[in-house]
């Protein structure tokens, strides 16, 4: 049957200072103590023999030239589990632990190193405890059977387990214990099955079958019930056991059988599955691979397909983030979410809804006047009204004083009944302005017409915001000329909705305002 290593244990710290110190009977003493563990953890995992004995016969060789740089030299198992781990992913691991299903279970358990074995307990025969312990780790997720390997056949506690597979400590502790209770479960679960199957096969001949008696006749003469009349449940909805319903707990309660079944558990069984044989040429490679001088460069290679180590020298695992990678992560993704909630609320508040949009600014920035209008009630033609100069005349600067007796009055032309000459200014037109209302939504440009009607126009333009930008802000147009301008919004990378104006001041001084209206923005 077999055994694990008969060598006296040797403490991890004393391994690990052989290994550092370059001694050869130190990287035997670690083969020796954890050679059959290893093995059988990386054949459950991979279900290849050869390829068990090379991950095996890797990971020592790994393990002699970076071992002795994790910081916790007590975590020795722990870096030889990780290291193991990381190679069996590589490879592609097995979907379910793997175990020889010709081998009979053993009488102790796998890491019991007591010479004297234990008596053997009254279980099922060997077929059906395979079959159990297949069922009940098929209903786990394949991390969650190598959590209950490790932690139940090869004794991993918590910290040990979390260094290992490079978790906390906390979180090994929490998976094992939902995992303990899932196992435990499942194998309920199976167990309750085959009770129901063995008591459905022995139900034939241990129950007699009854006479017919003739109150069935009556019965079922009987109209059948009306619906407001309350009927018996069916049979299926009897309360059902722990081991399933009244009948099954009857037969399972008189049946040798189901007696052996009901005292297998789940970490029992575990712990007594067929232990693989150790190849006996392993040993003796792992030694000529890890002293053989012509065999550095090979060695050296070995630990480079290792993988990188942990800041705390343990092998990191492929499949469980760095806390850097965890921290950057959480960072990324934290802002991420921030940017998502902004944007939803930036299009929240956009013109699209119901309701008014949000102005911006928050403040209406009313046009100007501008110097070079003129009154409404002056045209071009009309003279400026009089305004007094320093001497006390009449005339401002420029114009002529009035003459000696004049009495500080401005001489009348004398009126005259000639036509006008063809030198008299055309009266101006009217400016007209389209669109009447200008909204930019999922674009920042746009085009404004301007026309002139019955007349030549000399206009200006002005905004209410820096955000609205205009190709020109003045010019002239002979009678029905046309001007066409761009609107241009600027913003910044996330732009925010809004509100704004345009305004239109023709030659008669009468401004036209367009209101403007944006939405959000992205770039």
């Amino acid at each position: 049957m077999p055994r694990l290593s008969p060598s006296a244990p040797t403490s991890d710290r004393a391994l690990v200072k052989g290994l550092h110190d370059g001694d050869d009977t130190a990287l035997a003493a670690l083969y020796d103590e954890y050679g059959e563990r290893l093995y059988d953890y990386v054949l459950s995992m991979s279900g290849d023999e050869k390829v068990a004995a090379d991950i095996v016969h890797d990971t020592f060789i790994d393990a002699g030239r970076r071992a002795p740089r994790m910081r916790d030299h007590l975590q020795l198992s722990s870096w030889l589990y990780g290291a193991a781990r990381r190679r069996c992913i590589r490879r592609g691991r097995a979907d379910t632990p793997f175990w020889d299903r010709d081998a009979d279970f053993t009488d102790t358990p796998f890491l019991d190193r007591s010479e004297q074995d234990d008596p053997a307990p009254d279980w099922p025969p060997l077929d059906e405890l395979h079959g159990l312990l297949r069922a009940c780790l098929s209903r786990l997720e394949p991390v969650e059977q190598e959590i209950m390997v490790l932690a139940v056949r090869h004794g991993l506690r918590p910290a040990r387990l979390g260094a290992a597979l490079g978790l906390s400590s906390r979180r090994a502790a929490l998976r094992v214990c939902r995992g303990r209770t899932e196992l435990e479960s499942a194998l309920q679960k199976e167990i309750d099955r085959a009770n129901r199957a063995c008591a459905a096969a022995a139900e034939p001949e241990d129950v007699p079958e009854e006479p017919r008696s003739t109150a069935v006749a009556v019965l079922a003469a009987r109209p059948p019930a009306r619906r407001d009349e309350p009927s018996a449940p069916p049979p299926t909805d009897r309360p059902r056991g722990p081991g399933g319903d009244t009948t099954t707990q009857r037969h399972a309660a008189d049946c040798p059988a189901c007696a052996r079944r009901g005292r297998v558990t789940a970490t029992a069984l575990l712990r007594r599955a067929p232990a693989p044989v150790l190849p006996a040429a392993l040993r003796h490679r792992v030694m000529h691979t890890a002293t053989d001088p012509e065999l550095a460069g090979h060695r050296a290679d070995i630990a480079a397909r290792g993988g990188a180590l942990t800041p705390a020298g343990l092998p990191s695992q492929p499949d469980v983030a760095s806390p850097f990678t965890r921290r950057w992560l959480l960072t990324v993704g934290g802002m991420a979410s921030a940017l998502a909630a902004a944007l939803a609320a930036v299009f929240a508040m956009g013109p699209g809804i119901k309701g008014d949009p949000l102005a911006w600014p928050p403040f209406h920035a009313n046009p100007q006047p501008s110097i070079t209008h003129e009154s409404p009630q002056q045209g071009p033609g009309h003279d400026r009204p009089p305004s007094h100069g320093p001497g006390g005349g009449t005339g401002g600067p420029g114009h002529a004083p009035a003459g000696p007796g004049t009495g500080g009055k401005t001489p009348k032309a004398p009126a005259s009944s000639a036509p006008p000459s063809s030198s008299t200014p055309r009266p101006p037109g009217v400016l007209v302005v389209g669109p009447t209302k200008v909204r930019l939504v999922g674009t920042k440009t746009t085009e404004v017409s301007l026309a002139a009607k019955s007349g030549p126009v000399t206009w200006t333009a002005m905004t209410s915001t820096d955000k609205l930008v205009l190709s020109e802000t003045k010019g002239d147009m002979p009678a029905n000329g046309t001007t066409r301008l761009t609107l241009t919004l600027r913003t910044a990378v996330i732009g925010l909705p809004g509100k704004g104006t345009l305004t239109f001041t023709d030659s008669t001084g009468t401004p036209q305002t367009i209101p403007v209206e944006w939405g959000a923005s992205v770039l």
